[in-house]
């Protein structure tokens, strides 16, 4: 059963012209024509550099991002023609993690704040037995030990950092998790940690994964098909083994001659 569908999404963003005789804004296409598909309990590697259009895709997901032309479904439900208020009981079931660089954990709230903010937002009728019992599951599939809860992020390294905004982002209880290049900047140890981390936590809570990064050895470990990405528009897409091991594009053996 398909999950997510984006059928032949555009995205733009406005640029500015500067020239002797031009100025003003112009409309840049970041995503041209795209179309994939994730099924239910499936993981996906959409592979491509930051000028590739993949940080305007994600949010186009979250719908942090406006919509040029095309459509995005997620369970049967066009995303693109819903309002805010109609999209925000969807926006439960997508959660995102995104690179350590992000600084996607407010630096002026401690871990155990962080966790009990989302709580409020999903699950606030429920009892602080409920909300002890959900902190506890998520900071235990994630690796986290029990002292981290009153510790600010900037207390913790980079590895654990990413833990906690995985665990958080498991808080709502998503359908579909989107890790955005979420491995980026850390050495090939600390990348490896979050990579099986990843793998685990899709098995535990038997969510769908999106994974979106430039690295193809990334997608290769975490995806089980691989869209390769290029200048806006899917140049490749196929079971992981098949692109990894057998691929047809040009820029895709690039990408595995640099991941070997």
């Amino acid at each position: 059963m398909e999950l997510l569908e984006v059928e032949q999404l555009t995205l733009v963003r406005q640029r500015t012209r500067r020239g002797l005789y031009q100025h003003g804004k112009e409309n840049e296409t970041v995503v041209d024509d795209l179309s994939f598909s994730l099924n239910s309990g499936s993981s996906l590697g959409l592979v491509g550099s930051e000028n590739s259009g993949t940080l305007a895709l994600t949010l186009a997901l979250l719908k942090l991002h406006a919509v040029h032309s095309g459509t995005v479904r997620f369970g049967g439900i066009d995303l693109t023609a819903l309002s805010d208020a109609r999209f925000r009981p969807v926006r439960r079931r997508i959660q995102a993690v995104f690179p350590e660089s992000f600084g996607q954990l407010a630096p002026d709230l401690t871990i155990n704040q962080a966790f009990r903010e989302v709580l409020g937002v999903w699950y606030r009728g429920s009892g602080r037995a409920d909300w002890h019992h959900r902190i506890e599951a998520v900071m235990i599939a994630c690796g986290l030990p029990e002292a981290v809860r009153d510790l600010y992020p900037v207390e913790l390294d980079a590895v654990e950092r990413q833990q906690a905004a995985l665990a958080r982002a498991l808080l709502p209880g998503p359908e579909l998790l989107i890790c955005h290049s979420y491995t980026d900047g850390l050495d090939a140890v600390q990348q490896a940690e979050l990579i099986n981390l990843i793998r685990q936590v899709r098995e535990d809570f038997a969510i769908s994964l999106l994974v979106v990064t430039d690295d193809l050895a990334v997608a290769h470990h975490l995806g089980d098909d691989i869209g390769v990405i290029h200048q806006g528009r899917l140049l490749e897409y196929g079971s992981a083994e098949a692109v990894v091991n057998r691929p047809e594009h040009d820029y895709t053996r690039r990408l595995v001659s640099c991941s070997v």
